[in-house]
């Protein structure tokens, strides 16, 4: 077996600790932050738990398909117990069994910190802050990093050391301390940012559609909607990084009043009350850290999971089933990291380039597309319909599965990563409808029915009655 040590103590660190320790691997997680309390129920996780380390921790997040797949494979017990907690788990449409669980992040985090903490095998070190990476030897030219150096305590030693502290990561200032060369990175602004509010069901009511998440797309900006546990559930709203109302968006009635005013949303806030103010999240940017330069690996016996290596714009919620694929891979090759460290690291990059490039590529063509459209739509100016063949295909997908069952379903395995890009682009079903329709119809994007870009001027400027 293989001593792991992993860095941080989000989800994907605690899923890889979990996937590991179930295949027999020792593992220590290390975290910054302090642990939720023991007995605290779902709630108390979301008002009280202090995630600093997580900026993105009150956003709206969406267990796609393919997440909770990997959780069924590997902690199906995880499922159940967010279940408990009042997380309802719902069948994705024209799936056999997979399904989407509807969950605030911190209720999910916090259910499997709890299982993974009671897990043998595993020791979780919480209000431990690493300061940088134990290096001893070189392995095939690479330096060999053996464990993990805290603040103020011992070293962490470790035959293979896993990096899943976020976006925040400090892998390649620590990389070049111990005279490793920087990693390699691909890294493109989104040029935009997220709002997110909590709202929580009134007595008696329930969601107005069950089929989540629901985007509503008005140009200038892209609302979503996330059913979550308990009743509760979230609305995100992109805000472009230079849009000159963005700030006024974080007073809770102007949020609140521009929500009111989209008829897609409209509906949520009827039946429900607002359980906190509106978050921010900015600095958005897809990134992609591989620890690889000149084809050969900056360093043995070190991965980077997660944000910590690849960060994706969260409107689409891939952030979490790219991380459960890595964790799972971790868990079912870690023990060959022991034999020859360095190969283990160019062999951690061809996999993840087969296995997670083709998201990421994708992501990138979808962010720029969507920055344009914002920009556009905060200018005024009318939105350019989609380019490249991939974009097209996907705005014209949208359109069919309105009305299309079939073309729907298809939608959904796609949106939930059970299809892979290529696989969609090739689907018996929606190939021949999608390209029939492109060869008859012009192109234009069409926004979903709500307030213009000068109706939302007024709507955000104007003092409450």
């Amino acid at each position: 077996m293989a001593k792991i040590a992993v860095i941080g103590a989000g989800i994907g660190g605690l899923a890889a600790a979990l996937f590991c320790a179930r295949r027999g691997h020792p593992v220590t997680v290390i975290e910054r932050d302090e642990q939720p309390k023991p007995d605290a129920t779902a709630e108390d996780d979301f008002r009280y738990w202090d995630r600093a380390g997580v900026p993105h921790a009150r956003q709206g997040h969406n267990f796609l398909g393919l997440s909770t797949r990997i959780m069924r494979e590997e902690a199906p017990d995880v499922l159940v117990a967010a279940a408990a907690r009042g997380a309802p788990r719902i069948p994705v449409a024209g799936a056999d069994v997979d399904e989407n669980l509807l969950c605030r992040r911190l209720v999910f985090e916090g259910t499997l910190r709890r299982i993974v903490e009671a897990e043998p095998g595993v020791t979780v070190r919480s209000g431990t802050t690493a300061t940088g990476l134990v290096v001893r030897g070189e392995s095939a030219a690479a330096p060999h990093v053996r464990g993990v150096r805290l603040a103020g305590e011992e070293d962490v030693g470790a035959d293979l050391v896993v990096d899943t502290s976020g976006r925040r990561t400090r892998s390649v200032r620590w990389l070049t301390e111990v005279g490793c060369r920087a990693p390699a990175e691909t890294a493109q602004p989104c040029g935009f940012h997220y709002l997110t509010q909590h709202f929580r069901l009134r007595a008696g009511q329930v969601f107005p559609v069950s089929a989540v998440p629901v985007y509503v797309n008005l140009g200038f900006t892209k609302l979503v909607v996330f059913a979550a546990d308990n009743g509760c559930f979230q609305i995100s709203m992109t805000v472009g990084a230079d849009d000159p109302l963005r700030h006024r968006l974080r007073d809770p009635g102007v949020y609140q009043r521009f929500l009111q005013a989209v008829p897609l949303t409209a509906p949520w806030l009827d039946r429900s009350e607002p359980i906190d103010d509106p978050h921010p999240m900015a600095r958005l940017e897809d990134r992609w850290r591989r620890l690889m330069s000149e084809e050969k690996p900056v360093a043995a016996g070190y991965v980077l999971l997660g944000d910590a290596a690849m960060q994706t714009n969260p409107a689409f919620g891939r952030g979490m089933p790219l991380a459960f694929l890595q964790a799972q891979h971790l868990a079912e090759t870690a023990e060959t990291a022991k034999a020859d460290p360095a190969s283990y690291v160019v062999r951690w990059d061809e996999w993840a380039e087969r296995n997670l490039g083709v998201w990421f590529k994708a992501q990138l063509a979808s962010s720029r597309e969507q920055r344009e459209h914002i920009e556009a739509g905060v200018r005024g100016a009318s939105v350019a319909p989609p380019r490249d063949h991939v974009s097209r295909f996907l705005a014209a997908l949208a359109v069919l599965s309105a009305h299309d069952p079939e073309i729907n379903a298809v939608q959904l395995r796609f949106f939930n990563m059970l299809m892979a890009p290529q696989a969609l682009l090739r689907d018996p079903v929606a190939m021949p409808r999608v390209h029939e329709y492109l060869r008859t119809h012009v192109d234009r994007l069409t926004p979903a029915p709500g307030p213009g870009r000068p109706e939302f001027e007024r709507l955000v400027l104007s003092r409450p009655a």
